[in-house]
């Protein structure tokens, strides 16, 4: 299994050129210590936020996953931004949005969603199969990333995993449930399904060992997966996807994931709006 190419932003705003040369060349990149401690800090209140301390009422959004066998819990949370104060400080109130948006070299950026995940230890059956992300989304174009920042220290033997360049294909492929047991209303069945990277021989898998602060930065039609949580203790990540110049809003039958449509958009028009709004202009 080969490396996703590492390395450290130029500055708070910008992953320099190798950055961007590497992205546009794999589709993936880890910017090493992207987050700093004190903004860490406040994700970690948000965490606590999220799974329920110090919330008087309201609802938390803490979504919790137990698989038949496993001693922990897979928490998840989306679009978290809208009720966690925390969270959308690192939105609105950091260089994020500028420095994961340099890799794009997009003439603005709009916020997408948010999705914080927490796998507990134990969490051994949370496995995400093969994918990419735009199956899922009411979006056209190629100008989408998700920005993947570890929240704890994350071996190879947990960490996500890509298929090399698999964002150049043209196509498209079918939105797949983490739950086999179900499908997403409206399913675009005209679409193929995933490929199978783990029995094709000529498939070039790579990842990386991430510590705390660390973000994976990779576009919305990489082919990525994940292990479940084989770990003694918490395995956590905040997922943040922004949208450049490219990008339009598709009407799509299928339910899209996350469940958000935006407001008053129409297919093939702009997709700022409230749930979906403008960050930057250069």
């Amino acid at each position: 299994m080969g490396e996703v190419q590492a390395s450290r932003p130029v500055s708070p705003e910008q992953v320099g050129k190798d950055a961007i040369d590497a992205y546009q060349r794999d589709g993936v990149i880890c910017l090493r210590g992207a987050v700093s401690d004190d903004w860490l800090a406040v994700i970690e209140q948000g965490v606590d936020y999220f799974l329920g301390v110090g919330v008087d009422d309201g609802d938390p959004a803490n979504v919790v996953v137990k698989l038949d066998g496993d001693t922990g819990g897979f928490h998840y949370g989306t679009a978290l931004w809208q009720s966690n104060p925390y969270l959308r400080q690192i939105i609105f109130e950091t260089t994020l949005p500028d420095l994961f948006g340099s890799v794009l070299e997009t003439r603005s950026l709009n916020f997408y969603y948010d999705f914080l995940i927490i796998k507990d230890a134990g969490c051994r059956s949370a496995v995400t199969p093969w994918h990419h992300d735009q199956s899922y989304y009411v979006m056209r174009g190629r100008k989408i990333i998700n920005c993947w920042i570890a929240l704890d220290s994350i071996p190879k033997e947990t960490a996500l995993r890509f298929a090399r360049a698999s964002h150049k294909r043209d196509d498209l492929a079918r939105a797949i449930h983490f739950d086999p047991n179900q499908d997403y209303p409206g399913l675009l069945t005209e679409r193929p399904l995933p490929p199978d990277f783990d029995n094709d021989p000529d498939a070039d898998i790579i990842t990386c060992a991430m510590e705390p602060g660390d973000a994976l930065v990779f576009n919305c039609r990489t082919f990525h997966t994940a292990p479940g949580n084989h770990l003694d203790r918490r395995r956590g990540a905040l997922s943040l996807n922004f949208i450049g110049d490219d990008v339009t809003y598709f009407d799509m039958a299928q339910l899209p994931d996350p469940p958000i449509r935006g407001e008053g958009l129409v297919d093939g028009g702009s997709i700022t709006c409230e749930s979906f709004p403008l960050l930057r202009e250069w």
